[in-house]
């Protein structure tokens, strides 16, 4: 299975070039064997980032960015590397066989194109309903932003999509697993989306996963969403994240708002980083995916009391995530897409930009909800204050709220005694157990994450480097292999290293130009790759003989001093380790002596 996984791989880095690749989004020119460009992964005004499609890699020599093709896909759709794979074996045309569990080959096919054709029919829908139209029109949705968002309509009828997917040819069965229909006590098929204006869900890789359904009328409930499914798990699914997360990562900020229209009204205002959950409360997985994408997150919820406390629990999970929050409120009885209508596309925007900390916002809620002069007042505000990310963030609220205390007139003298009270609810705090961030601790940190190791091109010494660099001249890799994998010959700890590295992929020279990605030694493999994008000038075949003469004279150097040390030993085994040493370095050379010119 290791074998078949790594074949695929390989094949997949042979097929993909590298320089197309990256300049999908960065723009390349050609110096030398590579290319260059502005770095993407820093604010890059000088070009600093290179490309050797060659060798398969890239590397910024100001930020110090490095990676392949797999990197590359990760770092900037933000995936993991299985997802890099399929996304990368996708374009190459290799197919990726499922690794582990058990899977029906043709399945996941069959739910796409089922997925695929229920769409079809809700836009089909939509788009011969006058009554679905109006209520679009009423909610103030063009057909333009209706089209951009593929809205669609679910008839009041119960089994129009049923028939519909049966006539298609699709397995009914399997779309009831997809939330598309459900089954009656007659055995029959009936739509699950009655009567809604139909909303789809995309991953963040834009594939379709599910459906969220809005009443039209007075009915209840008013939206029904997809259940998890075989391709959908909602508490992994932000509502917009295809549309948003380009927007999301450059500005470094998402903005999670409560539902479908709200998310389309805060694209319409400009607002393009806005996502939503969906049909749940923020789960700890939204809150990974909004990490992959950006460092802060704006909630804006309904001014509601509803809408307060879930802003309130989405700030708290943010913040364990390692988020830096805003809260923004919709003005009373607006949200983003009531306030779009009645006030403009700059009221939503400045509704964003007017967002306060996450402990602003707990004590606005507080002083407008409770009196100092009640005992539910401190006991909160001391919770409150617990909560506190910095000593500033406490300092800042410390003072007014002490000054509020019933019955003590010494600001400081009260401040002094609610400071106690807030260190003494954090330390009760810290001793019990915390099962949310347990929870995160196991999925997130299973295993320490390793310094990665540094080695630098300039610890070889200079005919190392030459012998090295020679391995990336195709004219010369097959001679300066057997240098380069013989350890004694190296002069340095590095060398030799990276010799020993070299070693275990064989005796023979590879015929694969991509051969360092073989390298088991990660910091093996960056030193070479970091060497051969230093390098000018091609090594040719003199300047190789003469690095690994030096190389073999100092060896003759060294053989000597240990000579000279066995035999005051009198060491038989160092005799013998020292003649081991001699043929090596005969065969080496061609059968012939090392040179003893200095």
């Amino acid at each position: 299975m290791a074998a078949d996984f790594d074949r695929i791989k390989e094949e997949i880095r042979r097929r993909t070039d590298l320089a197309d690749l990256v300049g999908q989004r960065v723009s390349l020119k050609k110096t030398g064997r590579g290319f260059t460009g502005l770095c993407p992964f820093h604010d890059d005004r000088n070009p600093s980032f290179n490309v050797n499609p060659t060798l398969g890699i890239y590397k910024c020599w100001s930020c110090g960015a490095t990676g392949d093709a797999f990197k590359w896909v990760m770092e900037t759709q933000r995936v993991d590397f299985m997802d890099a794979m399929r996304i990368l074996g996708k374009a190459a045309g290799v197919e990726i066989p499922q690794f582990t569990g058990k899977q029906d080959s043709d399945e996941p096919e069959q739910m796409e194109a089922a997925m695929a054709d229920a769409l079809a029919f809700f836009r089909d829908q939509l788009r011969s309903d006058t009554h679905a139209q109006e209520y679009l029109r009423l909610r103030g949705i063009d057909k333009e932003t209706a089209d951009a968002w593929e809205i669609g309509y679910g008839p009041p009828a119960g089994e129009a999509l049923a028939l519909t997917l049966k006539k298609k040819g699709h397995n009914l069965p399997l779309c009831q697993q997809l939330f598309l229909v459900d089954r009656d006590q007659s055995g029959g098929y009936y739509d699950r989306f009655r009567g809604r204006l139909m909303f789809p869900i995309r991953d963040e890789r834009g594939r379709l996963v599910a459906f969220g359904g809005r009443v039209t009328g007075q009915g209840q409930p008013k939206y029904i969403n997809s259940s998890d499914t075989p391709l959908y798990s909602k508490s992994r699914v932000l509502y917009g994240m295809n549309r948003a997360k380009e927007a999301i990562a450059k500005a470094g900020q998402a903005v999670l708002v409560e539902g479908y229209l709200d998310v389309i009204a805060c694209h319409r205002a400009g607002v393009g980083q806005a996502v939503a959950s969906l049909g749940t409360a923020l789960a700890d997985d939204h809150v990974r995916l909004l990490k992959r994408w950006c460092s802060q997150v704006v909630v804006l919820y309904d001014a509601d009391e509803a809408g307060q406390k879930a802003a309130d629990r989405a700030s708290l999970l943010l913040a364990e995530g390692g988020l830096s929050v805003k809260v923004a409120l919709a003005p009373a009885g607006e949200d983003p897409d009531t306030l779009l209508k009645q006030k403009g596309a700059a009221a939503v925007v400045a509704a964003v930009e007017q967002g306060v900390s996450p402990m602003d916002f707990r004590m606005g809620r507080l002083n407008a909800k409770l009196d100092p002069e009640s005992d539910a007042y401190w006991k909160e505000v001391v919770e409150i204050l617990a909560t506190a990310e910095t000593p500033l963030e406490l300092q800042k609220h410390l003072i007014p709220v002490a000054a509020k205390y019933p019955g003590i007139r010494d600001r400081q003298a009260a401040a002094k005694a609610l400071e106690r009270m807030v260190a003494k609810a954090r330390n009760d705090r810290k001793r019990k157990d915390n099962p949310r961030q347990a929870k995160i601790q196991a999925e997130e940190d299973v295993e320490p994450v390793a310094v990665e190791e540094q080695l630098k091109p300039g610890d070889l010494a200079g005919p190392e480097k030459v012998v090295f660099l020679s391995l990336f001249a195709p004219a010369l890799v097959a001679e300066a292999w057997k240098f380069a994998c013989h350890a004694p010959l190296m002069k340095t700890a590095l060398g030799t290293r990276v010799a020993r590295s070299l070693e275990g992929l064989g005796a023979a020279a590879p015929r694969d130009d991509r051969w360092p990605h073989q390298i088991q030694d990660a910091a093996i493999r960056t030193l070479l790759f970091d060497l051969a994008m230093q390098s000018g000038e091609p090594i040719e075949l003199p300047i190789l003989e003469e690095a690994v003469d030096r190389l073999s004279r100092d060896l003759e150097a060294r053989t000597a001093q240990l000579e000279a040390e066995a035999a005051l030993t009198a060491g038989a085994a160092d005799d013998e380790a020292l003649r081991n040493i001699n043929d090596r370095l005969r065969r080496l050379k061609g059968g012939k002596s090392p040179q003893n010119s200095s």
